[in-house]
């Protein structure tokens, strides 16, 4: 019998055993690759947790640096997630144009609706994102696509709609807490406007922890041609380097089925962080990997009726509608209770009506961070204010 390389008797060797095989050069070389490897990758954790020690650094060098946080020559340090997005200018419409975004249905691994909550958390971990299946029933849409429908032509006669593309394809509806009660009750997760309302609020209050706010919720109805938008996240104004857990959440109920063809939006799965809890935002951050890689750019499916919960920090961007047709959605971002609301909702927030303001649960009235206006000084102020009165 012909011994193999390795079974091969040593001449040397002991009554313990033979003595290791010698590699030969080309073995060598690739171990000792696979162990650089290694290293790297090593370092890359060790470099993100890395806390700098007093012995790093010393005051006259951080004086003289200035205020800069992040990047060193940033004069406004949040922005530093906005510079890397330029990355992705024109490229959702280059994709899309050349074929390149696939329907997430036909990647296995990715995620679909579930009413699973230990699943949900799951996908929402790996991926970045979840989908609540049939979070509101066929007659819960019905009622609030009919209400979305009602309240946009109403703006469009009074020449108040918010058109979101060139060729007229597509309007935004916003700041639906003041215009209807369905969808008042939907914001807040009550099952009257949402079947599935707990699960949602549940799985929001462990990405966001309890008392988290509204940042903004409107309708988004795109014709066919509309919808597309450049890839973005939705904490980009938040300074690097991101902790290891989302600012915020963006939810979307889908009133209509989402998938390529009916401009469902475009997520690129995974984005959001590494396993060991890592932004995948960093300063020197090469984000076009992401994209080019598996599975890449992708639309997410998910019948009418199911809401996905997206982290903040994942990769995303709405997408094209090509399917004759109208796409109907309902877009809700919530942020932790610190965070001040998205633009929109901030000042829309301060002219809720006289005759909507009643209507207002206490819960709601604490998501959008508005209260009574309370005329009894308090505090220092009160006590001052009674010295002089004596």
């Amino acid at each position: 019998m012909t011994l193999t390389r390795n079974e091969k008797a040593d001449k040397n060797s002991s009554t313990s055993g033979p003595l290791p095989a010698v590699l030969n050069q080309g073995e060598t070389i690739a171990e000792l690759r696979d162990e650089i490897g290694q290293l790297r990758e090593e370092l890359e954790r060790l470099r993100i947790h890395h806390a700098p020690s007093p012995s790093d650094t010393d005051w006259e060098s951080e004086m003289k640096q200035g205020i800069v946080y992040t990047d060193g020559h940033s004069p406004t340090s949040s922005m530093s997630a906005g510079r890397l997005l330029k990355q992705f200018s024109g490229l959702s419409k280059e994709r899309m144009k050349s074929g390149q975004i696939r329907d997430s249905r036909e990647i296995d691994y990715l995620p679909v609706p579930s009413v699973d909550e230990a699943q949900l958390e799951a996908d929402f971990i790996r991926w970045g994102y979840c989908l609540v299946k049939d979070a509101m029933s066929p007659e819960q849409v019905r009622e609030q696509v009919e209400r979305l429908v009602d309240q946009a032509a109403a703006e469009r006669q009074r020449s108040a709609a918010i058109v979101t593309s060139e060729s007229d394809n597509a309007q935004l509806v916003n700041n639906l807490v003041l215009k209807g009660s369905v969808f008042r009750d939907a914001v807040e997760f009550k099952e009257s406007a949402a079947q599935r309302g707990p699960t949602v609020d549940r799985l929001l209050t462990k990405i966001m922890g309890k008392g988290f706010g509204l940042g903004c919720a409107h309708g988004s109805i795109v014709h066919e041609g509309g919808g597309l938008q450049e890839l973005h996240i939705d904490q980009g104004g938040m300074p690097l380097p991101y902790p290891p857990f989302p600012f915020g959440s963006l939810i979307i109920w889908c009133y209509t089925d989402f998938d390529l063809a009916n401009g469902a939006t475009y997520v690129v799965p995974g984005s959001h962080r590494q396993a060991n809890g890592a932004t995948s935002f960093r300063n020197d951050a090469d984000l076009l990997q992401l994209v080019n890689g598996e599975p890449g750019l992708v639309a997410v499916c998910a019948p009418a009726g199911t809401c996905i919960l997206t982290d903040t920090r994942i990769l995303h961007c709405g997408g094209r509608r090509t399917a004759p047709g109208t796409r109907f959605a309902m877009r809700c971002h919530y942020n932790r209770h610190f965070i001040r609301p998205l633009h929109e909702q901030s000042t829309a927030n301060l002219h809720v009506p006289n005759d909507v303001y009643p209507e207002l649960s206490d819960r709601l009235k604490q998501m959008m961070g508005i209260t009574d206006n309370n005329q009894t000084p308090v505090g220092e102020l009160s006590a001052n204010q009674g010295s002089r009165s004596s």
